[in-house]
């Protein structure tokens, strides 16, 4: 009994581990969602639209970035406020949030969870900068 239950243990273990991958590396819609219906929630932001948002150029936002400037330090150097980031950041996650549910994959309680947690992923992308070390 303790040897088929070890085994059992072992498999579940050993399945988790080969499964692992295919989350982290899942890059399309179809492919985030597993047979028992989990879900890693992933996005690319569109930084086309985030430059255009801060009203720069590539090039220039990456000027700011080398310099240690965060988006919403970036943000308020062009005069915006940090009103209209999260207004465009929740824009953006609700359309890829309805994108998932529309297709079966983002189920109310994992959608309403992610709602739950938004502001506190987007004050930490807005603040982030890696390069800047204080």
């Amino acid at each position: 009994m303790k040897l088929l239950l070890k085994t059992a243990l072992s498999l579940f273990l050993i399945s988790i581990c080969i499964n692992f991958p295919q989350f982290a590396q899942a890059e399309r819609v179809d492919e985030i969602a597993t047979s028992e219906g989990e879900v890693v929630y992933q996005f690319q932001y569109k930084y086309d639209e985030i430059y255009k948002l801060l009203g720069l150029t590539a090039k220039e936002y990456e000027v700011y970035w080398k310099k240690g400037l965060s988006i919403a330090e970036m943000a308020e150097k062009q005069g915006i406020g940090r009103e209209r980031l999260y207004e465009y950041f929740v824009t953006f996650h609700y359309n890829e949030m309805e994108k998932w549910k529309s297709k079966g994959i983002l189920k109310d309680h994992l959608y309403f969870t992610q709602v739950y947690t938004l502001k506190e992923e987007i004050d930490d992308f807005i603040d982030r900068n890696p390069v800047y070390k204080k």
